[in-house]
């Protein structure tokens, strides 16, 4: 039977930090605490060459949850990860959940409806933690609340909703980028644009899928009926983006900007991407879209040095 939606919780933990165990640890028990009944779905961990004895005690987790495990000798990226397991699954809706974050009741079903609306290309919560400042937000209830006021919520980005024509406002903002921890997307999505690209194993992927859903003519749509905890920054403290580069790029930041700025160059004169988008769409930035709209699709076999 297809699922609903198929999770993939990302994993890497190349020294075995303890912390960041017992993060994740809470990411996976604050899952399955609370994702929904409702919606059927197939659960997928994917780890990117941790220490074997993290990789023991993800099994014992897996023993415990009855997730599937994908055990990896090495890091293949976060592009090449989501791009085979949405090669891979079968379920009509893919949902990303980071190793650092802590999920509230409802928010599974939330995005699962809003990524059903043609123009929502990613659907995401929003989150106390982000370094996208219009993605956060942060509630009086205690960190890891699950139960979260969102009518305060609304009441604080009111100013940013969009208005349809009958006088209401949608339920989501209307954004190109976004952090990404928690990512819902329609299977026809990548059919639509093909696939993150393998070129940044960690840093600016999202950035260059969510430009490309833009000139495709879609948005990001950030809920406002939905919120996620974040630990955040993970992956600075215990190293695993640094190290997610070995044997690629040796001076990581630097190179993957070069990367960015020969597929975008002078990116921001055209467009601000973590600007809201509030009415407009991708017919109102002709130049950029005649600038970059050889940039939308993407194959998923590519030609990449680290394989």
């Amino acid at each position: 039977m297809i699922p609903d939606v198929a999770y993939l919780i990302l994993n890497y933990n190349p020294d075995g930090e303890e912390k960041a165990t017992d993060v994740l640890n809470d990411t996976i028990d604050t899952f399955y605490e609370r994702k929904s009944k409702h919606l059927k779905c197939d659960v997928f961990l994917l780890d990117q060459g941790s220490t074997p004895s993290h990789r023991g005690w993800l099994i014992e987790k897996q023993n415990r949850f009855g997730f599937s495990t994908i055990l990896l000798n090495r890091n293949i990226g976060i592009s090449r990860a989501i791009n085979m397991f949405v090669r891979t699954c079968k379920s009509p809706v893919i949902g990303l959940i980071t190793s650092d974050v802590l999920i509230t009741t409802g928010m599974d079903e939330d995005l699962y409806e809003k990524a059903q609306i043609p123009e929502i290309y990613q659907a995401t919560p929003f989150t106390d933690k982000s370094d996208v400042d219009y993605q956060t937000w942060l509630p009086s209830e205690p960190y890891g609340s699950d139960h979260v006021d969102l009518d305060k919520l609304a009441a604080e980005k009111k100013s940013l909703l969009t208005t349809l024509f009958n006088g209401k406002s949608k339920s989501y903002l209307r954004f190109i980028g976004v952090e990404l921890n928690v990512m819902f997307w329609r299977r026809s999505v990548f059919e639509k644009i093909g696939y993150f690209d393998e070129q940044w194993k960690a840093s600016y992927e999202n950035n260059d899928f969510s430009l490309r859903c833009f000139l495709s003519g879609g948005c990001t749509g950030i809920s406002m009926d939905s919120f996620v905890w974040h630990y955040h920054k993970v992956t600075e403290k215990n190293q695993s983006k640094d190290r997610s580069h070995d044997g690629y790029l040796e001076n990581w930041p630097q190179e993957t900007r070069k990367i960015w700025d020969r597929k975008w160059p002078q990116l921001d004169s055209y467009i601000n991407i973590y600007k809201p988008l509030k009415n407009k769409s991708i017919a109102d930035y002709p130049k950029f879209n005649e600038k970059f709209k050889h940039n939308i699709g993407l194959p998923y076999v590519q030609d990449i040095d680290y394989f």
